[in-house]
């Protein structure tokens, strides 16, 4: 077991080695133009829960994806035999989503100090759902629309139906683990100030991710979400 100064450096190399792995991603992204723009925020974001193993994931997944070799309609989309590695790709879609979410909402949480049935850390977990939700579908309908969907509408009820479950079980799987953190203490508020703090974020998002693949595979093999 380390001691509390322990876990706090090995906090704290992890957020500097996921800050580093997301501007390397955003600096490579230049020279491997995505088919879709949100995916160029999506890899940079994947960088900031899964340090320095994001890199190779955006090299595995993402680097060699060229702009030039992905057909936008629905029915290559229909016929595209659906892959692990697809439904990696669509993981990281969703979840940089919420991860961007996530992130923006822990702050806001923390200064609102909200609760839910009194408690801090249920209140917590109820804003950085929405603002993971908001997110999350936002990056589902950008690219609704860019493959072409001429109505709003529509483009948002799809991104509803293809998001909302990878939405909820990458969320449902963070959570739990920042609970397991937590050793069960939902009264106190989370301290979003300290690198601990973060540093169980990092884990907990690519905890989050890794249980979403499967439901990502299996929203993909319905025709749920298409391949992105």
């Amino acid at each position: 077991m380390l001691s509390e100064g322990g876990c706090v450096f090995l906090y704290s190399l992890m957020i500097i080695a996921s800050v580093c792995t997301a501007l390397g991603i955003a600096w490579d992204i230049r020279h491997h133009p995505q088919h879709m723009k949100v995916m160029s925020v999506t890899w940079p974001v994947t960088g900031l829960y899964m340090p320095v193993f994001g890199w190779f994931v955006w090299q595995a997944l993402g680097a060699h994806k060229r702009t030039d070799t992905h057909d936008h309609s629905a029915h290559s989309a229909h016929h595209h035999t659906i892959s692990w590695r697809d439904a990696c790709v669509s993981a990281t879609h969703c979840g940089a989503g919420c991860v961007t979410g996530d992130i923006i909402a822990a702050p806001v949480a923390a200064f609102t100090k909200v609760t839910l049935a009194g408690s801090a850390f249920f209140g917590h977990t109820l804003v950085s759902f929405v603002a993971a939700f908001l997110l999350g579908i936002l990056f589902q309908y950008l690219p609704m629309r860019e493959m072409g969907e001429k109505s709003r509408v529509a483009a948002l009820i799809k991104a509803v139906k293809a998001d909302t479950i990878s939405l909820v079980v990458f969320q449902a799987g963070m959570f739990i683990c920042l609970w397991f953190f937590r050793r069960g203490d939902v009264n106190s508020a989370p301290d979003t100030g300290s690198v601990t703090f973060w540093g169980q974020m990092i884990v907990a998002m690519f905890v989050g991710y890794v249980i979403s693949v499967p439901a990502n595979y299996l929203l993909l093999k319905r025709g749920i979400k298409h391949a992105m």
